[in-house]
């Protein structure tokens, strides 16, 4: 039997056990099912085989829902301009090759923050009136743009509850239709493709790929565990660096193993000790082995870094008092005049 035939047999046999699923369902649910579904025809053509008289087979059938985008965002300087959220779900239209134009969206809208009493540390902007009139136009401003996208939904936190409660209210109201889903921020936004029809069926076709990262624009190092080659020749290494920024997820990962782990405010946070223990279980596979060009860029839309919270600082609204040391250290490396910084220490 040679590889060609062996391939379209699996792949029929994916595609046939999926309609069978679909086909008894309960009544009440086979409409849905009917009505809001679409058929991954093909496997990306820069992935196809060299022969002219040869196309990929077609990937298993994926329901709309099959998968999510989800988009976190709270209160920025930007605002209320939608700019930088529409960089991001812009790029996830652009980049995300064999996403059904009809995949459920999720934008999440995190509360202001009260002002702590101890503001070391507390860079995000927080609760007063300039910043609540632009938080509450930006809200009307989303809302308005999407009025009429049936397939997005705004998730508005009535108070601040951080990304890992915004997480955890996004997996509330999926559909069960929804078996993964894709996490951005608000401030990464894609500048690569990425083969989404690749990741879904590998996903499919392995349980232990659990989670995908993208390269950003550090290096990343400390492999473990194995390697997968997709049937399009995508390779995928798992590495011992758990991340909140830009991935790929099943949900039900989230659900048992996750998030009830998690008590920080950022998943990461409580994250790397169970991957660096347990590479092989929670350790993310990284899309084309982590190597190449970045397939996001950090834009700072929080403006809690090097140059961007310098000039905060400049402009009075942040003091210096309230700066980390991880501040201060983060800032100096990335080129901060250290000197001219010190001179807002009276400030």
């Amino acid at each position: 039997m040679n590889e060609r035939f062996l391939r379209r047999l699996i792949i029929a046999l994916l595609t046939s056990a999926v309609a069978w699923n679909q086909f008894f369902q309960p009544v009440d649910r086979l409409d849905k099912l009917t009505s809001n579904t679409t058929i991954i025809s093909s496997v990306e053509k820069k992935h196809a085989e060299s022969d002219n008289d040869h196309k990929d087979p077609p990937a298993p059938a994926s329901a709309t829902r099959n998968t999510a985008v989800v988009i976190f965002t709270h209160l920025i300087n930007a605002h209320p301009s939608l700019d930088p959220l529409m960089t991001i779900y812009n790029g996830t239209k652009r980049y995300l090759n064999g996403l059904p134009e009809k995949a459920p969206y999720f934008i999440t809208v995190d509360g202001i923050k009260d002002i702590p009493k101890n503001m070391e540390g507390e860079l995000f902007l927080m609760e007063n009136q300039e910043n609540r009139n632009k938080y509450d136009e930006y809200i009307r401003q989303l809302q308005m743009h999407f009025k009429d996208h049936d397939n997005v939904k705004i998730l508005i936190a009535g108070k601040n509850i951080g990304l890992a409660n915004n997480i955890r209210r996004v997996i509330d109201n999926l559909s069960p239709d929804t078996k993964y889903m894709y996490l951005f921020q608000h401030d990464l936004p894609l500048v690569r493709e990425i083969n989404h029809t690749d990741i879904l069926v590998t996903a499919e076709a392995n349980d232990k790929m659990r989670l995908v990262g993208f390269k950003g624009d550090d290096p990343i190092q400390r492999p473990c565990g194995d390697d997968i080659v997709s049937e399009s020749g995508i390779f995928y290494r798992r590495f011992k660096l758990w991340t909140d920024r830009n991935h790929f997820a099943r949900i039900d990962h989230y659900k048992n193993d996750i998030l009830p782990q998690v008590t920080s405010v950022f998943p990461e946070d409580n994250m790397h000790k169970p991957t660096r223990l347990n590479c092989t279980y929670f350790a993310p596979y990284y899309y084309e082995g982590g190597k190449g060009d970045p397939y996001y860029k950090h834009t700072d839309a929080s403006e809690r870094y090097g140059f961007k919270l310098f000039e905060r600082v400049k402009r009075g609204e942040v003091a210096y008092s309230s700066l980390s040391k991880v501040n201060i250290m983060v800032m100096e490396r990335m080129g901060v005049n250290m000197t001219e910084l010190e001179t807002y220490k009276s400030g």
